[in-house]
C-alpha cells in the first residue's frame, strides 16, 4: 500500500511550477498512473481553500484523504469555524503552513488550534521548509517545534518536507519526541545531488520504523520523480522500514484501511 502524505489540489485547475492540471480527477490519474493507493490532500491559503479540497475527495472517497487549514486572519473565529468544519465533514487531520499564513507556534490562536487538536486526537501537518524572507526567523524551524511536542506529547504531529535544509535539526527533534513524524516530500528532489538527499536514508533508519513517512508535494514535484527519489533512499533499508514509510505509518496515523 502506498500513501501520499503530501499533495496538492487547485481551484484554478493547474498549479505548481510546471502549471500541472491539478483538480481531484487528475491527482487519481497521477496516482493510478504510478501505483499511489491513497493520497493526503492538503489545504493552501488563496489555491484551494477547505471547501473547494472537501468536494473533491468526497467525489473519491477511497482515494483521496482531505485535511484541513486553519483560518487565522480573523484569531477570535479561527477555533469555532474549525469545530463547525469539523462536525460537518470530519477531515482526517489539520494542515498549517506558518510560513505562508504569517503564524508561529508562539502565537496563541495556533497554541489554541494545537489544543483543539489534541484533545480531539487529529493530527496535525506543518509545512517545515524555510526560505525567502523569513528564512532568519528561527520560529519556523524543526527545533521551534521541540517545545510543541514537549507541550502536547500525545498530539501527533508531522513536520512536513523533513524540516527542509534543517533536515538533521528535524531529525533530533523527531529523535526526541516519539509523537513527532517526518514527511519526506519535496526534500528528496529538491536537494538532488546534495548530502541532504542522501541522507535521508539515516532518517529512515535511525528512528524507529513508521516515524518517517512518504509524500511527494505533488504538482510542485513530478510523481515519478518523488517516487524514485524515496526507493532510492529506501534501496539498503529494510523490508519493514520500507512499508512504513511507504504507506502503513501513515495509514496507521490516519486509521486508514490498510
Amino acid at each position: 500500500m502506498i500513501v501520499d502524505c503530501h499533495t496538492h489540489i487547485f481551484e484554478a485547475g493547474s498549479g505548481g511550477p510546471f502549471n500541472l492540471p491539478s483538480r481531484g480527477d487528475d491527482l487519481v490519474r497521477e496516482m493510478d498512473a504510478h501505483g499511489v493507493d491513497v493520497s493526503v490532500v492538503l489545504p493552501t491559503p488563496d489555491s484551494a481553500t477547505n471547501e473547494f479540497v472537501q468536494s473533491e475527495c468526497a467525489r473519491w472517497p477511497d482515494r483521496l484523504v482531505p485535511f484541513y487549514n486553519p483560518d487565522f486572519r480573523e484569531p477570535a473565529k479561527t477555533v469555532a469555524v474549525m469545530e463547525s468544519f469539523y462536525n460537518s465533514y470530519g477531515p482526517k487531520g489539520l494542515k498549517i503552513h506558518p510560513r505562508l499564513q504569517d503564524v508561529t507556534v508562539e502565537d496563541s490562536v495556533v497554541k489554541e488550534v494545537l489544543t483543539w487538536a489534541d484533545e480531539r486526537g487529529v493530527v496535525v501537518l506543518f509545512d517545515v521548509f524555510m526560505w525567502g524572507e523569513t528564512v532568519d526567523n528561527l520560529l519556523l524551524h524543526p527545533l521551534a517545534y521541540h517545545k510543541v511536542a514537549q507541550q502536547f506529547p500525545n498530539l501527533k504531529m508531522i513536520l512536513a518536507h523533513a524540516g527542509g535544509y534543517k533536515q538533521h535539526e528535524a531529525f533530533i527533534v523527531a529523535k526526541s519526541n516519539p509523537n513527532v513524524y517526518l514527511d519526506l516530500s519535496l526534500s528528496p528532489v529538491y536537494f538532488k545531488g546534495s548530502s541532504l538527499a542522501s541522507d535521508c536514508t539515516m532518517l529512515c533508519t535511525r528512528l524507529p520504523a513508521g516515524r518517517v513517512i512518504y509524500g511527494s508535494d505533488f504538482p510542485f514535484v513530478w510523481s515519478a520523480d518523488s517516487l524514485a527519489a524515496v526507493r532510492k533512499i529506501l534501496a539498503d533499508c529494510s523490508e519493514e522500514i520500507s512499508r512504513e514509510v511507504m504507506g502503513l505509518a501513515m495509514a496507521r496515523l490516519l486509521e486508514l484501511s490498510a
